[in-house]
Parts: structure tokens; C-alpha cells; sequence
């Protein structure tokens, strides 16, 4: 299974959260799936971690360390990625660009999505979802 985490949940998994639901870690888990994380969603570490949304005692690098020591593959953003972005539509109740990129990028490279989000169920119809 071709997999895409997304930024919640990549973060839950590193700090061994127990918010992650034990599908989702056996998901990440299973050596037989493939796991990526987008570039989006260092963005997103990044600028949450500068402003002080998160709180993580490492520096974004880290993090890129953390995708090397998992085995995780590190998506850039892609035309393909922007073309899907522009393919579906900007609901009134989510606008968070974040998210929106996550699911493009999916919906571009046909991957599943890790997430709890409930934002990501209105997509349901072009992206896979699991939690």
C-alpha cells in the first residue's frame, strides 16, 4: 500500500503519541507499505514551530533525520500536484492550504491518507482515508 502521511500524523508517530490510533501506527509500520511524507508538511513543522504552535525540542533538520531514519520518502511539491490542487474544489469550511496540498498530492500520486482529520472526509470520493 502506497501511503501519505499527513502532518499530524507524521509528528504523533515520531513522538510515539498515543493519539495515534493503533491502525494508523500498524499502517506505518508494515514494512510492506510504502510511506511518504509531502514537503508540505515540513512547511507546515516549520512555520508552527516558529510561532510557537507546536512544540518540539529539536530544529526543523531534525526532522528531515527522522525521514531518513524511518525509511519515509520526502515528496516535493510537483505541476502534478498543483494541477490536482486546482482540480477539486475550495470548500467554504476548509480552506487550509496545508491540508488542500496533502490531499492534491495524493489524489496526483494515488496514495491512502493517514489522518484523524475530519476536514479530509469531504474528499473521500478522491482520496483514499485511513485512521
Amino acid at each position: 500500500m502506497n501511503i501519505l502521511l499527513d502532518t499530524h500524523t507524521f509528528i504523533w508517530f515520531l513522538a510515539g503519541n498515543q493519539l495515534l490510533s493503533k491502525k494508523a501506527r500498524g499502517v506505518i509500520e508494515n514494512i510492506d507499505n510504502n510511506i511518504f511524507i509531502s514537503i508540505v508538511s515540513l512547511y507546515e513543522i516549520a512555520i508552527k514551530l516558529k510561532i510557537g504552535k507546536i512544540g518540539f525540542d529539536k530544529p526543523v533538520s531534525a526532522f528531515f533525520n527522522d525521514i531518513s531514519e524511518y525509511n519515509l520518502t520526502l515528496i516535493p511539491i510537483s505541476e502534478n500536484h498543483l494541477v490536482a490542487y486546482d482540480s477539486f474544489p475550495l470548500l467554504p469550511n476548509h480552506k487550509d492550504p496545508f491540508d488542500r496540498l496533502i490531499i492534491a498530492t495524493a489524489i496526483a500520486d494515488d496514495l491512502s491518507i493517514v489522518t484523524v482529520d475530519n476536514q479530509f472526509n469531504h474528499y473521500k470520493e478522491l482520496v483514499s482515508i485511513l485512521w
